[in-house]
């Protein structure tokens, strides 16, 4: 995952804290690998922006 954050990530000046990331669902650790995951070619990891706030 960090290699992710790296390549697509830290040149937009958003920093770990700020991104998530998931695979089928599951949350995954910056520390998680491909094969841990059990994951395949062509399986794809989703990304979001950590949401923060408060009630309106």
């Amino acid at each position: 995952v960090k290699e992710i954050y790296f390549t697509r990530f830290s040149f937009q000046g958003l920093s770990m804290r700020q991104i998530r990331f998931r695979f089928d669902g599951q949350p995954i650790n910056e520390t998680d690998t491909p094969a841990q995951l059990e994951m395949e070619d062509e399986d794809t990891i989703d990304v979001f922006q950590q949401q923060t706030g408060g009630r309106i």
